[in-house]
């Protein structure tokens, strides 16, 4: 019995992130409105459930925003920074307005892709070294924040107490290789005919055939970009439940053994 005490008071001191690996993304939303919302959401998921309008998962569209330099009302992507220096940097330039704000701390996945790796010269905005989440990023994935106050941050980084490490701990970004189907360049765009994207375009994409329309090629993209956003979801879902499985098995040992 004193074994099994002795070994629960290990895993309760352990610390739940390990690797070192993690993004940054500034934000004005507070903690509790983020977990509300069920993590950070990209605008278009409050727009499909709201309107029924279909979420725009393509990665170039995500990356130029609108002609204003605001987020697409239909956007599928949320915006991260591969630093906590680049998203404070992002926070005081579109959060300038706010006192206060947040950068939260998030562990990576393979529904993130490097914008600049993907996009490569035609990436709009490569000084923002940004890695676009694709669908949103759950609260569980969020390691924790820091409070940004006036523009400084605070030395403390809050802990999410319900951030599962075990669910993202051996997950990375999503390969450049992965990300050059779902570039969606318009139909049109000479990238379909480069290097490297000429392997992987979609239907439709860099043809210039006119028996082929430009919906072709973007449906196609939106297409692609939903399948490998359901896999991921699916991957992460059969994690979770090996993982419940698991604690179910341990907890009726130490229950056997009592």
């Amino acid at each position: 019995m004193k074994n099994i005490t002795f070994i629960f008071f290990i895993l309760l001191a352990s610390p739940l992130y390990a690797n070192g690996d993690k993004l940054c993304r500034a934000d004005s939303r507070p903690p509790d409105e983020i977990k509300r919302s069920g993590g950070l959401m990209p605008r278009g998921h409050n727009e499909y459930f709201d309107r029924g309008t279909q979420m725009n998962i393509n990665l170039y569209d995500h990356a130029r925003g609108t002609q204003t330099g605001f987020v697409r009302y239909d956007d599928g992507y949320v915006s991260t920074s591969l630093s906590l220096r680049s998203a404070h940097l992002a926070g005081q330039s579109i959060l300038s307005g706010y006192s206060t704000y947040y950068i939260y701390v998030i562990a990576t996945a393979p529904n993130m892709f490097n914008v600049n790796d993907v996009l490569g010269v035609y990436s709009p905005h490569p000084y923002e070294q940004e890695v676009s989440a694709l669908g949103g990023i759950p609260y569980s994935q969020i390691y924790g924040w820091y409070r940004v106050n006036f523009g400084v941050i605070d030395e403390r980084l809050h802990r999410n107490r319900e951030y599962r490490d075990r669910y993202y701990r051996n997950l990375n970004i999503a390969p450049a290789e992965d990300g050059y189907r779902l570039a969606g360049f318009p139909p049109d765009h000479q990238a379909w005919r480069e290097e490297p994207w000429i392997h992987h375009a979609p239907q439709g994409c860099g043809n210039l055939s006119r028996t082929i329309t430009d919906d072709t090629c973007n449906e196609e993209t939106q297409n692609l970009s939903t399948i490998y956003l359901r896999e991921y979801q699916s991957k992460v879902k059969r994690q979770i439940f090996t993982d419940y499985q698991s604690e179910v098995d341990i907890y009726n040992r130490i229950r056997d053994e009592l």
